[in-house]
């Protein structure tokens, strides 16, 4: 492969990671609780909402984005100058914060993700015990990791890394655009205990993931040379096609020419295109085990999708290069015979690594997420609550915790405010509204509205808002009958 070629691999992998990663979906925390919002039951199946019917206008309804990192604020980046008025980052010398500080705020494995969701159809109504509701979905999610090595190196240099190797091997991509049909069942068994379940189909449109293994990207140092291996494998399906050399090496990815010349029924058929299943199902139970006390637990997002392989390219770099220096004796000399010695390395850099490509199916997680909760209703119009959720993704364990207030002052206006300890930070105060009932309901949610008052502290920020019709909202009380004449016996 030639210096121009990697330039094109670079350039059409980051274009599709621009692409995928442009907006990206985990639900709100402050939703958990908000019971009167239709959407919140996508978070825990078994709750049931408080209207015994809901549609979801189509697009409006739901709509979720959530971007954010796992260790870092935008201070631990970028900070105001000691004593001029001016921006500096953590590598200018007048920094109150060095590289060391900025390492040391970096975990063994680092991830930036973003998450973006949209309901073109959802409803849901209720049948004396049983609730149902379905939901048609757009979903994208995306996630990017880089090692604490490869910060270290680009930082500090090799010296740390001198007779060992730096692990590089969790430096990759996951992103998955999909489609997704719902279909959700609860069952109340008692006025203590409700279950649900949600079943759902997925389709995949386009993905984008590097096949994670131990050791599949390193680099040895020893006092006078480096050393470099990959072996690894990163799977894309979409509609680029794949370009190969002479020797079937892979090369480049193009664009078909529907796509190209805007062929408006071909894209038509792409984006209602049903390829790509895979199966997902979410779970749920919601237990009152005293008065006033209610306890809940979810599994959300535990499924798959396998990418089929007619659109499949699977990219597998191999290889290893052994660097010992460079000679610039000729540019000394000012010889202008001898080829550039920089050139030579990238040369020889290229010809040591080939990407091979194949076309095998395979096979992505959706991301399970594990829902905890404890709800205490202070009275019928105000509730405390707590919520512990446990993402995994993409060889990641993210933690979060919730402490929330709703209040129900008045029908047709139900508020939430929130505190979260996320992504590394403590500052995350949250809220959410919801206006109106039937046959209306405006709802707006978010985790992070302290990130308009501090978002240079703040290491994500999710937002979520949508309009829902609804009927039955009133909530009905049961009256005990009594007879008019009393028998005596």
């Amino acid at each position: 492969m030639t210096l121009n070629q990697i330039k094109k691999i670079f350039f059409t992998v980051t274009c599709f990671v621009i692409i995928l990663g442009s907006v990206n979906a985990q639900d709100s925390q402050t939703l958990y609780y908000m019971n009167r919002v239709p959407q919140a039951t996508m978070m825990n199946p078994a709750m049931q909402p408080a209207c015994n019917f809901f549609l979801g206008l189509p697009v409006v309804s739901s709509l979720q984005l959530d971007v954010g990192n796992n260790r870092l604020a935008l201070t631990d980046i970028i900070m105001k100058h000691p004593t001029q008025d001016s921006l500096i980052t953590f590598l200018h010398p007048d920094a109150t914060v060095n590289t060391i500080d900025f390492l040391n705020k970096l975990g063994e494995n680092n991830f930036f993700y973003e998450d973006f969701r949209t309901d073109l159809l959802s409803f849901g109504f209720r049948l004396d015990s049983w609730y149902f509701s379905f939901n048609l979905s757009e979903r994208l999610s995306s996630s990017i990791n880089y090692p604490k090595d490869l910060m270290e190196l680009a930082l500090e240099g090799n010296s740390q890394f001198i007779n060992t190797n730096a692990d590089l091997s969790y430096l990759g991509i996951n992103s998955s655009f999909y489609r997704e049909y719902g279909l959700g069942i609860s069952k109340e068994i008692n006025q203590n205990l409700s279950v649900g379940i949600r079943v759902k189909v997925l389709f995949g449109h386009a993905n984008i993931t590097s096949d994670y293994n131990e050791n599949s990207f390193t680099m040895y140092s020893s006092r006078d040379s480096i050393y470099l291996n990959a072996d690894a494998v990163i799977n894309t399906s979409s509609p680029l096609i794949a370009t190969t050399n002479a020797d079937g090496d892979f090369e480049s990815f193009e664009l078909p020419g529907y796509i190209e010349n805007a062929d408006t029924d071909s894209l038509i058929d792409l984006a209602l295109a049903h390829t790509n299943t895979g199966f997902g199902v979410d779970f749920g139970v919601y237990y009152k085990p005293i008065d006033k006390l209610s306890l809940s637990l979810s599994v959300i997002d535990l499924g798959y999708i396998k990418w089929n392989a007619e659109d499949v390219t699977n990219l597998e770099l191999k290889g290893s290069y052994s660097f010992t220096g460079v000679d610039v004796s000729s540019e000394i000399g000012g010889t202008d015979t001898v080829a550039d010695p920089f050139d030579d390395m990238i040369d020889s850099l290229t010809n040591c690594f080939t990407i091979s490509n194949n076309s095998d199916s395979y096979t992505t997680g959706l991301g399970a997420k594990i829902y905890i909760g404890g709800n205490y209703a202070v009275s019928k119009k105000f509730d405390v609550g707590f919520l512990s959720r446990t993402y995994f993704y993409n060889s990641n364990l993210n933690q979060a915790f919730t402490f929330s207030a709703n209040v129900r002052p008045i029908n047709g206006l139900s508020a939430s405010l929130s505190y979260s300890i996320m992504n590394g930070t403590y500052n995350n105060i949250g809220f959410g509204l919801v206006l109106g009932g039937a046959p209306l309901q405006l709802y707006v949610v978010t985790d992070n509205a302290s990130a308009a008052l501090w978002g240079h502290e703040t290491s994500s920020f999710n937002f979520r808002f949508g309009l829902n019709v609804a009927f039955g909202c009133r909530q009905k009380t049961k009256t005990k009958d009594t007879p008019m004449l009393k028998s005596v016996f």
